[in-house]
């Protein structure tokens, strides 16, 4: 009976690794996690304006990185998806003048911890989806100017810019909602000529990005995917299809912002040992536990990467498990990338 088992569990080891194999950024999800769609359950929680919620309790460790930093690693099974989740967050106080935020892009692309080091970050996370699907300004001057209407390699029309991150001085951050493409609200050349348009004196520093998951707490990333499609549906649809991309279970960075002017960098782990989130999860998991009053997801699956100084590896300072470059638990899959949130010691 041992030896059954023994041979049952190493037929079964290389379908559990096989989603973590590293790609090209623009085709970056693998099949979904079977099981990873029927996920229209959930508590309506966090409160909305007015109420503090800190993720401390049950599964929870928090840290204070330095003085109006808390580091916060989840480490167990949640109650939204039903599945064990590994989950890392970075609570910047941003009325502390000590920091700046910067919104950092870097050309020939780094890893996060590479970039995290160049700049002498307290934190760090990824940042985009691949170029010719986004907007970003740097310094006042537009990089990446939403160049296509469909999505790389594909016949998918480009979802990706319906909401945007910004940061203006040192601490002036600001999501906010633009309009979606694939809920009709607005056109691909709609939204390029929106983010033109925008002051380059008032926004010299943002990055495009969807979905919206919290827009001034109302939980908008429970509903962009279309749950009235079957999970057989859904696992035909195209990997870049938002009904699949972002239905189904997968590795995800997002960033948030509390009504008390405090500034969550998130992942959640994915597609080794932790299970990844839609979504929908996602939102559920932010308003549980930090009550933003916006939040906004940017890119994920091999790209989620977290570095936070003096924590996780002891050389890269990565906390979280990234999975594009290789399949083991530890913290060296790294995938490059060009464009990264930072938190700044003021200079």
């Amino acid at each position: 009976m041992k030896l059954k088992r023994i041979i049952l569990l190493l037929a079964l080891v290389p379908l559990l690794l096989s989603g973590c194999k590293g790609k090209e950024p623009g085709n970056e999800l693998p099949p979904p996690v079977i099981g990873g769609n029927d996920d229209d359950g959930g508590q309506d929680v966090g409160g909305g304006s007015g109420v503090d919620v800190a993720p401390l309790g049950k599964d929870w460790t928090g840290k204070a990185i330095d003085d109006g930093i808390i580091y916060y690693a989840f480490n167990g099974v949640d109650e939204i998806s039903g599945k064990h989740q590994e989950a890392f967050a970075i609570d910047v106080d941003l009325n502390n003048p000590k920091y700046q935020v910067k919104l950092v892009y870097e050309s020939p692309r780094l890893t996060t911890s590479a970039a995290f080091k160049k700049h002498n970050a307290i934190a760090a996370i990824n940042a985009n989806y691949e170029p010719t699907s986004i907007y970003m300004r740097i310094n006042g001057n537009d990089v990446y100017t939403l160049q296509n209407e469909i999505i790389n390699g594909t016949e998918v029309p480009n979802w990706k810019s319906e909401a945007a991150f910004s940061v203006t001085g040192d601490r002036g951050v600001k999501i906010f909602f633009v309009g979606s493409q694939k809920h009709g609200e607005m056109t691909v050349p709609e939204q390029r000529l929106y983010y033109q348009k925008l002051s380059a004196t008032e926004y010299p520093n943002f990055i495009s990005s969807a979905p919206m998951l919290v827009d001034n707490f109302k939980k908008v990333g429970e509903n962009f995917c279309n749950y009235n499609l079957s999970s057989a549906e859904v696992n035909k649809l195209d990997s870049e299809d938002p009904d699949r991309h972002q239905r189904v279970l997968h590795p995800r960075t997002a960033v948030a912002l509390t009504e008390k002017n405090h500034l969550i960098l998130f992942v959640v782990d994915g597609r080794i040992q932790s299970a990844g989130m839609s979504a929908r999860q996602l939102t559920r998991f932010l308003v549980k536990w930090f009550n933003p009053q916006y939040a906004l997801n940017l890119d994920g699956g091999g790209s989620t990467t977290m570095c936070v100084k003096g924590e996780g590896d002891a050389s890269t300072h990565v906390v979280n498990y990234p999975c594009s470059e290789n399949k083991n638990y530890d913290h060296t899959g790294e995938r490059s990338r060009d464009a990264f949130v930072m938190v700044c010691k003021k200079e």
